[in-house]
Parts: C-alpha cells; sequence; structure tokens
C-alpha cells in the first residue's frame, strides 16, 4: 500500500522563532511503515522548502511550502498522515487538510501527534475531512490500522483510534494500547525521506547553534504527573529508556552518514535512572566520539556534582532545568515533584562544571499570588548573579492533554475554538498575554514577565560583563 505522510509548515507569531528542524515523530512512523512493507514517501513541507516565509491570518508566518505546492508533489496514496504536534497549529493544520481532500478526494486521512491524542473528538467534528485519529504513541497502531485498510477489515479492530464511522457518520473510540514496552525494538528513524541537508547544512537547532545538528531519543515517557503537562494523556506515566549501546550506535550512524556532529535529546524526562545516564557517557567515551550533545528538561534526582562533570566530559553541553517556579507551595498545587533549593544547588555545580544552562518559569499558575511572584524573581535574580545564561519565562496556558486544561474545559471556564488555539502563541509573544489567573489581568502577567526577564538579563551581564560578547 502507498502511504504519503505529510509534516506541515512551521509557524510562528512576534518574537516566537519558528521549529525549523526536523520531526522525529514522523521519521519513526515512516520507519515502522516501511519495515511493514508499505511504499512510503514523506512530504516534508517546512524542509523541501524551508527557506519560503508566507504571512497568513494577517500577523502569522508559515515557514515552508505553500498549500498550492502540494498538488505537484503529492503522490497517489491510499491513506495520507498528518503530524499535528501542537495545538497552537491547529487552525492552520485544519485548512491544510481541507486543502489534502480536495487534491486526494478518495485517500484516507490519518492525524496523530500530540495534539490529536489530546482533542481527538474536537478535531474531528471541527474538521469533516479528516477520517481517523490515532491516539497516544502511533507506530504499532497506525501499521495495525494499514494491515485492515489493505484487508478490508473493520477500524473498530484496531486499538487506540478515533474515527468517524463511514456510515453513521459517528464519532467511535477503540480502547487505548498499551505503551511500546520494547522501545529498542524500534525501528530507527527514516531521516533518508527527509531532506535532511537543508536542516544541516544551516545549524537549525532548538539549542545554540553547534553544527550539523539532529534529533534523537533516548527513552520515551516520564512518570511524573504535573497537572499542567499534557503527557499523562498522550504517553501515561510509563517511561522506558533505550539501552544506551544502541542510542551511541544511532549516533555512530548518523555521523558517518550526515557528518552529524551534535545531537539534541527530545526526551521528556531525559534522566530518571543514574545508571542510564552513566552508561551513555561511558559508551560515547570508550568511542572517543568528537561530538557535542544537548538535554532537554531535568530533575535533580539522580543529579549530582560528579555525574554532571562525567556528561560534561562526554560532550554535552547545554542542559535545560524545568524550575517553573520558586515558590513550593505553587508547585506543590500543580503535583510538581521539584525542590527549588536543591535546583539551585544543582545550577550552582553545572556551572562550576562549564555548562550553559536555561531554566523555565511558568508566571500565572491557578494557585500563584504576588508572595509567590516574589519567590519567583528572587530566585530568578540569585540565578543570574550565579551565573546562569538563559531564563525563559512563560504565561501559565491550559494545555490540551493535561489535567488543567479538562478542568478548566469541565468548569466552563475555558471554550475550544480558534481563538483558543492561536491564543495558546502567546506563551512566546512577548507583546501578548492571555491569563487564565485569578489574580492577576493580562496585562498584569505581561508586565511580570517582562520584568522577571529584563531584571534577570540585567543583573546578569552587571555581574557577568564578558557575558555580553558571548552572547553576540
Amino acid at each position: 500500500m502507498h502511504v504519503t505522510l505529510i509534516r506541515p509548515p512551521s509557524y510562528s507569531v512576534g518574537l516566537m522563532g519558528a521549529q525549523r528542524v526536523p520531526y522525529l515523530g514522523i521519521a519513526y512512523i515512516a520507519a515502522t511503515a516501511r519495515e511493514a512493507g508499505h511504499a512510503v514517501d514523506i512530504i516534508d513541507m517546512c524542509g523541501e522548502d524551508i527557506d519560503s516565509t508566507d504571512v497568513i491570518h494577517g500577523r502569522y508566518v508559515s515557514y515552508g511550502m505553500p498549500n498550492s505546492l502540494l498538488q505537484q508533489r503529492m503522490k497517489p496514496s491510499s491513506v495520507i498522515w498528518i503530524t499535528c504536534m501542537f495545538s497552537q497549529d491547529w487552525v492552520f493544520h485544519h485548512e491544510l487538510i481541507q486543502y489534502i481532500r480536495k487534491l486526494s478526494p478518495d485517500s484516507i486521512i490519518v492525524a496523530g501527534g500530540e495534539h490529536i491524542s489530546a482533542v481527538a473528538d474536537y478535531c474531528l467534528k471541527d474538521c469533516p475531512e479528516l477520517d481517523v485519529c490515532v491516539i497516544g504513541e502511533g507506530e504499532h497502531i497506525f501499521i495495525h490500522l494499514l494491515s485492515v485498510i489493505e484487508k478490508g477489515g473493520s477500524w473498530a479492530d484496531v486499538l487506540g483510534l478515533v474515527y468517524r464511522d463511514k456510515k453513521s457518520k459517528e464519532i467511535c473510540h477503540t480502547t487505548r494500547t498499551n505503551r511500546i514496552d520494547d522501545i529498542d525494538s524500534i525501528p530507527l528513524p527514516a531521516w533518508d525521506f527527509i531532506p535532511m541537508e537543508n536542516y544541516l547544512s544551516r545549524g537549525l537547532n532548538y539549542h545554540i547553534q553547534r553544527g550539523r545538528t539532529i534529533p534523537m531519543l533516548a527513552s520515551r515517557g516520564c512518570p511524573y504527573k504535573c497537572t499542567f503537562c499534557s503527557n499523562t494523556n498522550m504517553l501515561g506515566n510509563l517511561w522506558r529508556a533505550r539501552n544506551p549501546k544502541l542510542v551511541v550506535d544511532e549516533m555512530e550512524c548518523y555521523i558517518k552518514k550526515y557528518s552529524a556532529n551534535n545531537f539534541v535529546f527530545s526526551d521528556l524526562t531525559a534522566v530518571i535512572r543514574k545508571d542510564k545516564i552513566i552508561g551513555l557517557c561511558n559508551e560515547i567515551l570508550n568511542r572517543n566520539l568528537n561530538i557535542t550533545w544537548q538535554l532537554p528538561t531535568l530533575l535533580t534526582e539522580v543529579l549530582y556534582y560528579d555525574v554532571l562533570k562525567l556528561m560534561y566530559q562526554a560532550g554535552c553541553r547545554e542542559l535545560d532545568f524545568a524550575i517553573e517556579s520558586g515558590s513550593k507551595s505553587v508547585l506543590a498545587s500543580v503535583n510538581k515533584k521539584n525542590n527549588p533549593e536543591k535546583v539551585f544547588s544543582l545550577i550552582k555545580d553545572a556551572l562550576s562544571v562549564g555548562f550553559n544552562l536555561s531554566t523555565n518559569i511558568i508566571l500565572g499558575l491557578p494557585k500563584e499570588g504576588i508572595r509567590d511572584f516574589i519567590k519567583t524573581y528572587l530566585l530568578v535574580m540569585k540565578l543570574a548573579i550565579t551565573g546562569l545564561q538563559e531564563i525563559n519565562a512563560f504565561p501559565f496556558i491550559p494545555y490540551p492533554g493535561s489535567k488543567l486544561f479538562r478542568e478548566f474545559v469541565d468548569s466552563g471556564k475555558l471554550q475550544i475554538n480558534d481563538k483558543y488555539f492561536l491564543d495558546l502563541f502567546g506563551y512566546a509573544d512577548l507583546g501578548k498575554a492571555v491569563s487564565w489567573s485569578e489574580k492577576f489581568s493580562p496585562r498584569t502577567l505581561s508586565l511580570m514577565r517582562l520584568f522577571l526577564m529584563s531584571s534577570f538579563y540585567s543583573f546578569m551581564f552587571i555581574s557577568h560583563p564578558r557575558r555580553i560578547i558571548q552572547m553576540v
């Protein structure tokens, strides 16, 4: 069966940067479909026309291939998969799906990704052109669906689907499937379907530009249950780690094939078990790989000075800490298992080793008051003087799939519509804030954000003047 997988363009607004990076999810889906014997094609609308930009809906910037060029790019396909990762993009994805239906009226259109898993019913109701949604980890579900389609069977036999019945047009659900237990059995991402050189030659990356960068996964899932996070809905709370040897084997493959020299791990929670991160570092050191790599959101349970030092020796250069708040009561209110004092101590250790660090702060969480903000402000100023290089301050938004999102919807405080999705862009737009707090207005929240960030960088540059040159 011929299958086309589509990665839509990347979108941004204001000062927000577009995610012009290769998507891991669609590359894993393609690899699994190919291994199952299907003819696969990926249309990477971002990567194939990577320097093209267009202003849409008056103020949003689309990076990549315009919809109008799809007609000459698409091949006849029985099934078309659309990756829908970020909820703020749904308005544009909806329009893309409508256009694809006009181009290919007889194809079965399938959507997957974190946004789809969070609000599948809404997506099917909002977009009649969409046939079926894959919920959660997609590889095995999609392959089973393709097999059923090929044999003319019933979609009701496939676990992990939300779909529109062909006759009654009613929305149907099948039982959610279990997580993939042996993630080492999943074939490596099919980067050969994607114009990787367009990304690699430009050094495009989630982090500091460090050369030819490829994203990777060393684990899947997160065992924690923060109420503002959508992970529990997408993947549950089962954390599975890959064999460190196989992770480094994959690195070596990309070094040889793509001359890669930098790797960004896109794990939800990268370090849960000490033995896994130590094993990864030792594998890299034992093979004398001259590379750099970065880790995303970190917790502090298994990280100590000796582990940090080993990570740096193995090439790790950037770490992101999800602090969220300096108030213990606010952290407890969102079930965030974090200790501000321990994080501060760990950041000091990481800076002494030589890491470039960034932290994430969320302002306007439901239980946050002015005293809580002051605690966060004081912690951030301490970090600035200590030498932390970067801070990201975001206004709280009840994100689809999170527990808080469901609470806001159930209480009637949140209406799911195009305006809500477009307002999600406000998390990175310094000129705009949408407040979900009963204590802070949108204007107050925006001023808090600007005050926190301007204070941090002022203190940081005054106490570390050489940073101005380094940042340039």
